[in-house]
């Protein structure tokens, strides 16, 4: 299938894909490259390459603000700038005009509803990045060019609007809280440490694993941003890198409860007012069933499909040419002998000629 997948999208580069599901009988990582001349030079895709993720860091941000709320080193519904430094508090005041940064609550910027504008999306952002993609952005120098360019839409808790400027305010805010580094607060409190992750760094701000393979080719398009600065997408929205073996692993233990308590579990699902973005989650629905997880902009996802107990997890390393087909992968499961939870009995699997078949 992954062949095929790939001969119809010709842009993509290559797909990395794991899928497991003790219910289905799954456990298996693939990858196949594309044989296309534009894409002669890149490296091997291996199973285990890894690669940046993107937005699917948010997912990881949120759990590790949840995860304070756990402790109870945070209140979620206390204003965001009790927990801000200075120099954050300042840039807010002066730019939002239209409300008061401190009604922005920590809840609203978990689930985009604080009102504050996306520097990521804005176009002169990314013409900014394109056109020195080896300038150095630090934490301060993106929130200044976002305060100051990406205007408000709207007062706190009015709009749901995606926003990469809310989720490096919660980088900040977990640095302060912990008074660590953002690498090093994340990986303790979304449990890296806990896990066999072997191959899941932040990058830049951690050194990159002995033994790593060569992080794959990243596009745009037609253009290769592999080697672009990673500090344009680095504080919290968007940061780690690893590979699908990896974000497969941490999404069962976090879907499976193992990473937050059930209390906490349920805001991760709290849907806010357009009833599809939960704290750093997603719903979706495949093949109609219900799904939850979060993508990342270089064509990488995180998929977890509780009735099949199914984590769907891979990249194609391309931001543009087509979305991964995510709805035909689960409806092959089910079609292969996988039926839902709530459909049939629990134990019933797919075997091993059903599996091959998924993939």
């Amino acid at each position: 299938m992954l062949e095929e997948t790939l001969d119809n999208n010709p842009a993509w580069p290559g797909i990395q894909l794991t899928l497991s599901s003790p219910h289905c009988g799954l456990d298996c990582t693939t990858s196949v490259q594309s044989k296309a001349g534009r894409f002669a030079d890149e490296p091997a895709l291996f199973e285990d390459t890894p690669w940046r993720l993107a937005s699917i860091t948010k997912t990881f941000t949120a759990v590790a603000i949840l995860k304070l709320v756990e402790r109870g080193q945070l209140d979620l519904y206390a204003p965001a700038v009790q927990y801000l430094p200075s120099w954050a508090i300042d840039l807010l005041e002066q730019s939002q005009g239209v409300f008061n940064a401190g009604q922005i609550t920590i809840w609203q910027l978990l689930h985009h509803t604080s009102g504050l504008g996306d520097f990521a999306t804005d176009l002169r952002w990314m013409q900014e990045v394109f056109n020195e993609p080896q300038h150095h952005w630090t934490q301060r120098s993106v929130m200044k060019w976002s305060t100051v360019n990406s205007k408000p839409v709207g007062a706190p808790g009015e709009v749901f609007h995606y926003t990469d400027t809310g989720y490096t305010l919660l980088g900040l805010i977990l640095e302060k809280v912990t008074g660590t580094g953002l690498a090093a607060a994340v990986r303790d409190l979304a449990g890296l440490d806990e896990l066999d992750m072997p191959y899941t760094w932040w990058e830049i701000l951690e050194p990159e694993p002995k033994g790593s393979t060569q992080r794959a080719g990243q596009y745009q398009d037609t253009i290769d941003v592999t080697h672009f600065h990673a500090s344009f997408d680095l504080y919290g929205a968007g940061g780690l890198v690893g590979n699908s073996k990896d974000l497969n692993h941490w999404g069962r233990a976090l879907y499976e409860g193992r990473l937050l308590d059930e209390a906490t579990m349920q805001l991760l699902y709290d849907l806010e007012s357009s009833g599809t973005y939960g704290c750093g989650v997603v719903k979706y629905t495949y093949a109609g069933q219900d799904a939850w997880g979060h993508t990342g902009h270089w064509g990488s996802w995180l998929y977890w499909v509780p009735s099949l107990d199914l984590v769907i997890t891979g990249t194609t390393n391309q931001a543009a040419g087509g979305h991964f087909d995510a709805d035909k992968v689960v409806r092959s499961i089910i079609d292969h002998g996988c039926t839902p939870k709530d459909a049939s009995s629990p134990g019933l699997n797919s075997n091993e000629q059903g599996r091959n078949s998924v993939l």
